[in-house]
């Protein structure tokens, strides 16, 4: 199975070829707007992917610029892609806009890497894993279903050719989420699933002490024709996306949280097979 490509990583896909394409015609968004009787606001909105655009704006759009052939084609089929609804659209009531982005890049990625420092990744934990957690939590029975039946949906993903990477502390490892069958049968998916052949998972042993970036958990998504990278940052009460291309001062970058995995993973992980957890 292939990857799969998200209604809005299509659209911000497509906004950036849009964008760099009035870049190299030497057009301001102004100019553009006043050749096609559009407000300014509207060519700013689809270039920063917060407004879908429709097929024949795409078309009018990549004349202009002078995108042609095969690549105009490519990217008319981005803009049709970018106007469906997305699987997960009706589970948005219990979604943040940035968990909903981290779907999308989840989904449209073709190298994944995740750091979990206190539980199972979602992608991985069982169905009888995840009700626990939910219900060690205190979430609303409506709710935790709908939280299930997400994360659950989410593990389909691992059945394309995308390649996932996992570093677990040991802590997510040690700590008992529901009975102790519940967590013998996470430990054998987590086994199993080490011997996909796109997925490694590994851990890091109490015993190395502190590491490099182990303070919260975080996701790196990397994706085909693009070389932008992007870092997903999940916190006590917040969660935060970066992206390589738009740094913060002061701040880590996407490429730091990826060093810091890399050391992590070639010097101090161990192979999941290697801890004594069945």
């Amino acid at each position: 199975m292939t990857m799969a490509e998200n209604p809005m990583y299509s659209r911000h896909r497509l906004a950036q070829r849009l964008r760099r394409g009035r870049e190299e015609a030497e057009l301001t968004q102004q100019q553009v707007a006043e050749s096609f009787g559009w407000s300014p606001s509207k060519v700013i909105r689809i270039e920063s992917g917060a407004k879908p655009v429709s097929v024949p704006d795409a078309m009018v759009l990549m004349t202009k610029y002078g995108i042609a052939g095969d690549e105009a084609d490519r990217f008319v089929e981005l803009a049709r892609a970018a106007r469906q609804p997305s699987w997960y659209a009706g589970y948005k009531a219990i979604m943040s806009p940035e968990f909903e982005a981290f779907l999308a890049y989840e989904e449209s990625a073709s190298i994944v890497r995740d750091f979990a420092r206190n539980v199972i990744p979602g992608l991985l934990q069982t169905e009888e894993y995840t009700e626990a957690l939910m219900e060690s939590f205190g979430v609303a029975e409506d709710e935790s279903r709908m939280r299930v039946e997400l994360r659950m949906k989410r593990q389909k993903v691992l059945d394309t050719s995308a390649q996932f990477f996992y570093i677990l502390d040991e802590a997510a490892l040690r700590r008992q989420v529901g009975s102790a069958t519940t967590m013998q049968q996470q430990y054998e998916v987590l086994v199993a699933a080490n011997e996909r052949p796109n997925v490694t998972v590994k851990f890091v042993p109490f015993k190395v002490g502190v590491y490099p970036l182990f303070r919260s958990p975080y996701t790196i998504f990397e994706f085909p024709d693009s070389d932008d990278l992007v870092a997903y940052l999940e916190k006590p009460e917040t969660e935060e996306l970066l992206s390589e291309k738009t740094p913060r001062s002061g701040r880590q970058s996407p490429s730091d949280y990826l060093d810091a995995f890399w050391r992590v993973e070639h010097s101090l992980a161990l192979d999941i097979s290697e801890g004594d957890w069945l």
